[in-house]
């Protein structure tokens, strides 16, 4: 069974799970799932995680990602986006300096409730699934963190800017709030993720360039894709112990991440482990048969 995962640069207008589908004639019997759900109007960064990789997906979509954000000024949507029905109109367009004042409130971590035309489940189906069929779901604020927002340019109602945030970041609401906070309104022209799990767009691949000729060199071992994990190699007597379930105390752990990557002094992956000041533990590792 092949295992790793694909970089790939999913384009608008697709949703994450159909692209990734994309390559299941190439990997035979092995699983495939993504880390990091894209809107279908985002393209950009997603993660193809194939056979044992999707047992980990959940650590490459909780790492920090990157967006590239245009902002029209001037209207609100009913998706919050160019393609959805007009449903309020402002000629304010802010200045520049009260947007970049405004932008600084939003840093942290905030309250954020999902967008209706967000890929956020209810009952097994997204959002957007409802929205499109007019049906009502209650949305519940949760806590999201923005790491940064930075200024990259700015031309009569179009603003663009690069957002760097946590796992569970929706920019169109992000977009939405900014504008009502600044007392106008705005949508998304365009967005990109362009970084994800530290892999940004020069990493990635398009669907149309991956072959049952190249698709084994297009996949990074799980180890490599989990980069963005800190690393730890151990002798084969403590490997052994964390195969059993114990916890131990590294030293070296200390001033590590919450999770990191095991790997033996053959540089073999093993898997994930957590990590608590220095006491580490099995957290998943992966089967071996």
């Amino acid at each position: 069974m092949i295992s790793g995962a694909v970089i790939l640069d999913k384009p608008s207008g697709i949703s994450s799970g159909e692209y990734v589908r994309k390559l299941k004639p190439l990997i035979g019997s092995s699983k495939i799932g993504h880390s990091g759900t894209l809107d279908p109007l985002a393209s950009g960064i997603i993660i193809a995680c194939i056979g044992q990789m999707t047992r980990f997906s959940d650590y490459l979509a909780g790492y920090k990602k990157r967006y590239s954000v245009v902002m029209k000024f001037g209207i609100q949507t009913s998706t919050g986006d160019l393609d959805g029905l007009v449903i309020n109109n402002s000629s304010f367009i802010p200045s520049l300096e009260n947007i970049l004042k405004c932008c600084s409130k939003f840093l942290g971590t905030i309250e954020q409730k999902p967008h209706k035309y967000s890929s956020v489940k209810y009952k097994g189906k997204p959002l957007y699934f409802y929205a499109r069929r007019g049906v009502d779901i209650e949305r519940k604020s949760r806590k999201v963190k923005i790491f940064s927002i930075d200024y990259i340019s700015m031309q009569d109602e179009y603003l663009e800017l690069n957002v760097s945030c946590g796992k569970g970041t929706y920019i169109r609401s992000l977009v939405e709030d900014l504008a009502e906070s600044l007392g106008t309104c705005a949508v998304v022209s365009s967005l990109r993720r362009i970084e994800s799990a530290e892999f940004s767009i020069p990493d990635s691949n398009k669907i149309d360039e991956i072959s049952i000729n190249n698709i084994e060199k297009k996949i990074l071992p799980m180890g490599d894709a989990l980069k963005c994990l800190d690393k730890i190699q151990c002798a084969p007597e403590i490997v052994d112990k964390f195969k059993n379930g114990q916890k131990i105390e590294i030293k070296e752990a200390k001033d590590k991440n919450k999770h990191l990557r095991l790997f033996d002094l053959e540089e073999n992956f093993i898997g994930v482990l957590q990590n608590y000041q220095g006491l580490v533990s099995p957290k998943r590792l992966i089967s071996i048969k």
